[in-house]
């Protein structure tokens, strides 16, 4: 009669033969693939700190998800009552912005609509 550890040790010994042998039939071909795409890098400083929101310009950015727009209106109340010299901007009033870009073309659309009114602080809800 076989020991259990005989028996586990032949178990295994089949296991891993029928592995080897299964990779023996036909050897596998592997594709490294990057689905981004073309990646471009550039040498960027990064922005400077703020240390206050006083007299800074915000600019609010949704993507459209459910509820997004309901933190960003709320925080946009917060900012105006602890910082009334803030100037808060409401990107997503203007529609065509409200949606997740996508592709890198409206992507690059969206980035420059809210760059256009020269905000020194970008925050964004998601949303969900």
């Amino acid at each position: 009669m076989l020991k259990l550890s005989r028996i586990v040790a032949l178990g295994t010994v089949l296991l891993l033969g029928a592995f080897s042998a299964q990779a023996m039939e036909k050897p596998q071909e592997w594709e490294l693939v990057n689905p981004s795409g073309v990646i471009k890098q550039a040498q960027v400083a990064p922005a400077k700190r703020i240390t206050s929101l006083e007299g800074k310009t915000i600019a609010l950015r949704w993507n459209g998800k459910n509820n997004g727009n309901v933190v960003l209106d709320r925080l946009a109340e917060l900012i105006n009552k602890s910082y009334p010299s803030a100037k808060v901007v409401k990107t997503y009033t203007d529609k065509s912005l409200n949606t997740i870009s996508g592709t890198p073309a409206n992507s690059e659309r969206i980035a420059k609509a809210v760059a256009a009114v020269k905000p020194d602080l970008v925050i964004a809800s998601q949303g969900d």
